[in-house]
This record gives C-alpha cells, sequence and structure tokens, in this order.
C-alpha cells in the first residue's frame, strides 16, 4: 500500500467511527444476505460481533503503516479464525461485504481512490491471515 492510501484508509475509517455500531450491523446484514451458509461461522450474538469486529478493524486501521505490528496480529487473527473452521475461500464473500458496507455507509466519499485503497488495505490483510 502507498502511503496515499493508508492515509485515505484512515481518514475514511474515522468518519465511521461515530456509528461503528450501525456500520457492523450493516456489513453483517450484506455479508449474511449474500451468504447464508456463512452464518454458521459466527457464533454469539450479532451485535457483540458487530462490536467486535469494528473494534479489530479499528485496530487494524490504526496500526496500518506499522507493519511491524500489524503482520503478527494479521496471523494471529487468522489461525483464530481458523479454529472457528474460517477457511482461505471465505475471505472473498468478507471483503465483498466489507466494501459494499463501505460504499453505502460513506456515499459520495467513497471515491474510486478510497475504494481502491480499502481494497488494497483488504488484500494486504486477507494474505496475511493465510
Amino acid at each position: 500500500m502507498t502511503p496515499e492510501q493508508v492515509t485515505l484508509v484512515k481518514t475514511s475509517f474515522q468518519k465511521l467511527t461515530p456509528d461503528a455500531d450501525s456500520v457492523g450491523r450493516t456489513f453483517y446484514q450484506r455479508l449474511f444476505a449474500a451468504h447464508p451458509e456463512m452464518r454458521e461461522l459466527f457464533r454469539g450474538d450479532t451485535e457483540d460481533q458487530s462490536r467486535a469486529l469494528m473494534a479489530m478493524i479499528g485496530l487494524m486501521v490504526k496500526t496500518l503503516d506499522l507493519h511491524e505490528k500489524l503482520v503478527p496480529l494479521i496471523h494471529y487473527l487468522g489461525e483464530r479464525h481458523a479454529v472457528f473452521g474460517v477457511k482461505p475461500q471465505h475471505y472473498a464473500p468478507f471483503g465483498d461485504a466489507l466494501i459494499e458496507t463501505l460504499a453505502l455507509t460513506l456515499n459520495d466519499e467513497f471515491t474510486p481512490e478510497v475504494r481502491s485503497a480499502w481494497e488494497a488495505a483488504y488484500k494486504f490483510m486477507a494474505e496475511n491471515m493465510r
């Protein structure tokens, strides 16, 4: 990722923070609507899961330019998710739902450059979770 992309991801994520719970709920609604079979991978309350998702994304965004801290975190996250049955083929639908959620939430502020930056960030994270 370029420094400009890192900045775009960080700046756009800050705009989501005030309504993070709603963003998390929207993400899971989008994911389960498109891929109902993935519902079984997520145990527990969706509200709790939404908050955990947004907190984890926030931590990753915060450390996006600190690879020495971020990569071990992503590896750990991948190992943890594998225990729950998450497989590499689940990453694409997850990423699609994330990008759709960002597009819906950020509206006009989800420019092609912001989209590209988020896609690069997600690709980096997904590749390092495997």
